[in-house]
C-alpha cells in the first residue's frame, strides 16, 4: 500500500510539471483563413509564420537570398535579415523585438511587424488565439488574370445602300431615290444636282428611304447627285454618286 501511495504521488507530480500545450494560432487575412506549408510559431510573445505565405497573400513580390529577404507591396519595401533584428522599412532603419530564423528549411519572420509594414492592421482574439490581419492586397497570383476590355464600338457612318439613277438613263426628268443603312434626320437633308439645290418634293418612302422629282429637265451628258444630313448619331454626312443621261437612238 505504501508502494502504491509513492507512485500516486510521483505520477501526481509529473503531470503538474507538463506544461498545457498552447492553442494553435490562427492567421485570418483579409477574411481568409490561411493555410501555411508550416504552422505558425510563437516566440518571445511575438507570432512567426512561413515568409512565402504572408508577403505573398499581402499582395508583396518577395526577393530572398544569402539570408536577406526584400518585399515590395503597392509603394511600400521593406527589408529584414535572418538572425539580425535590423530592418528597414521604406528606406527608413527599424528594430524588431525578434529576429527572423529558420526551422528546416522553412524561413519563419514576424506577422505583426510584416503587415503592418505593408499597410495592414493587425489585431489579437485572446481568448480564440487568432491572429486579424486587414488590408494589403491579396497576391495577383490567387486573382484571376485581368480582363482585357475591348474597344468602344467606333460609330457606324451613314452610307448610301441604294440610289437611282445609275450608270446611263434616257430619261431626262428621273426621280432621285436613294436608301441609307440606317435612319436620319429628315429634316438635315439636302439634295443637290449638278450643284443645284432641290428643295420642294422630298418624300420619306421608308424608315431611311428617300426620294424626290427633278423640278427641271437634265441635258445630256454627266450628272452628280449629293446628299448632305445628318444621322441619329449626330454625325453629318456628305454622299454623291453619278449618272449618265442619253438620247434614245
Amino acid at each position: 500500500m505504501k508502494r502504491f501511495s509513492w507512485l500516486l504521488c510521483a505520477a501526481t507530480v509529473v503531470a503538474l510539471a507538463l506544461p498545457v500545450a498552447a492553442q494553435p494560432v490562427t492567421i485570418v487575412v483579409n477574411g481568409q483563413t490561411m493555410n501555411f506549408s508550416q504552422p505558425p510559431i510563437e516566440r518571445a510573445g511575438r507570432v512567426f509564420v512561413p515568409l512565402r505565405g504572408i508577403f505573398e497573400q499581402l499582395g508583396a513580390s518577395v526577393v530572398y537570398a544569402s539570408g536577406q529577404i526584400n518585399a515590395t507591396a503597392h509603394g511600400r519595401t521593406v527589408s529584414l535579415s535572418i538572425g539580425s533584428t535590423q530592418a528597414t522599412v521604406g528606406g527608413q532603419p527599424t528594430t524588431l523585438d525578434v529576429a527572423p530564423f529558420i526551422v528546416g528549411s522553412v524561413t519563419f519572420v514576424p506577422l505583426r511587424f510584416i503587415s503592418q509594414a505593408l499597410g495592414a492592421s493587425v489585431s489579437w482574439n485572446d481568448s480564440t488565439s487568432t491572429v486579424i490581419i486587414n488590408g494589403g492586397r491579396p497576391s495577383m497570383g490567387m486573382q484571376p488574370p485581368p480582363r482585357e476590355m475591348p474597344p468602344p464600338p467606333r460609330p457606324r457612318g451613314i452610307v448610301l445602300v441604294s440610289q437611282w439613277p445609275t450608270g446611263t438613263i434616257f430619261n431626262s426628268g428621273p426621280t432621285i431615290r436613294f436608301g441609307f443603312n440606317r435612319p436620319v434626320v429628315t429634316d438635315s437633308l439636302r439634295i443637290f444636282v449638278d450643284g443645284n439645290r432641290l428643295t420642294n418634293g422630298l418624300r420619306q418612302n421608308g424608315p431611311a428611304a428617300y426620294s424626290v422629282d427633278l423640278p427641271f429637265p437634265l441635258p445630256r451628258g454627266p450628272h452628280r447627285v449629293r446628299i448632305t444630313g445628318m444621322g441619329g448619331n449626330g454625325m453629318r454626312f456628305d454622299l454623291d454618286w453619278g449618272f449618265v443621261t442619253a438620247a434614245r437612238s
